[in-house]
């Protein structure tokens, strides 16, 4: 890390999916490299901490993840590792489960690093675990927006509702911001569209849909390469360029904007609140599913 200061407080951005394999991290890692080009000093807190890949697309060797900082043997500081792609990179630990379910003291051992090192960023993005377990709930809630990446899939479409209702219900997040991954322009907004009623009905939300990634061959090459995409993936990385112009151009969340120690801590409080009569199972996805009998379609 470099010795960037700045005096207002770092843009953090939660990268969320209901379920895996829809391209949160794909998403994660090129918003955080086109961020860097545009000039951001930027870092991506890999927050899947059990099944943690953020190294692996951006070929890092981490020799250190989160658990030598959870047992002391390391700072924050010493974790962060510089990408080729101008952002700095924050490992997570890949098979650990021990990491899956972090308790109240070691959230706030994050916190404490995240307070120092955090400074030193206009933006961090954390690439939450998919679904809507403990971690989830903690790091998608410390984060001023919360992004939620989904296809039109039915099974992920169910289940990024389940991820926005309990972000909503358990830890009061009332704006998401949506990608559509994997599809085009028509079907990206007819999914959309039906996330947008069925939260409307059931939830007290607002939903930002910035736009779709299309699906495309380059894509999975691309993946298998461990690489980004680049100019030379012209049917998508253009559009990707786009999209992500469109999401930074967003305006800050004002009431949300209290820096890192405001929100991981206010995350904290909330995850001390929890009432566990009032949790919600990974499957309730009772809006979605009554929607989808009034309209006759499973998607």
């Amino acid at each position: 890390m470099n010795d960037h200061q700045q005096t207002t407080s770092p843009r953090v951005i939660s990268v969320s999916s209901g379920k895996g394999g829809v391209g949160k991290t794909f998403t994660s890692v090129h918003l955080a490299a086109h961020a860097a080009a545009s000039g951001q000093k930027v870092l991506l807190i890999d927050a899947d901490l059990g099944l943690a890949n953020v190294d692996v697309m951006l070929g890092l060797n981490a020799s250190r993840t989160m658990r030598n900082l959870l047992s002391g043997d390391a700072t924050l500081n010493d974790l962060i590792i510089p990408c080729a792609h101008g952002f700095d990179v924050l490992p997570g630990g890949s098979g650990m489960y021990e990491l899956t379910s972090l308790n109240v003291a070691e959230q706030q051992t994050i916190l404490d690093g995240l307070r120092e090192a955090g400074s030193a960023y206009d933006l961090i993005l954390i690439d939450t675990a998919a679904g809507i377990g403990e971690n989830v709930l903690y790091f998608a809630s410390a984060a001023e927006t919360a992004l939620v990446v989904l296809t039109p899939d039915p099974t992920s479409l169910t289940d990024a509702y389940a991820l926005i209702k309990v972000l909503s219900q358990q830890r009061d997040v009332r704006r998401f911001m949506v990608v559509i991954n994997q599809t085009d322009e028509i079907e990206a907004h007819i999914t959309f569209k039906r996330l947008l009623s069925v939260a409307d009905r059931y939830l007290d939300v607002y939903l930002d849909f910035i736009g779709f990634i299309p699906r495309h061959a380059c894509v999975r090459k691309a993946i298998q390469q461990q690489r980004l995409l680049n100019d030379s993936d012209a049917h998508v990385y253009p559009h990707l360029c786009k999209l992500f112009d469109h999401l930074l151009a967003r305006p800050r969340n004002d009431s949300r904007s209290g820096g890192l120690q405001f929100f991981w801590e206010h995350s904290l409080a909330a995850g001390l609140n929890d009432d566990p009569d009032n949790s919600v199972d990974g499957h309730d996805n009772s809006g979605v599913q009554a929607h989808q009998a009034q309209h006759g379609t499973a998607s």
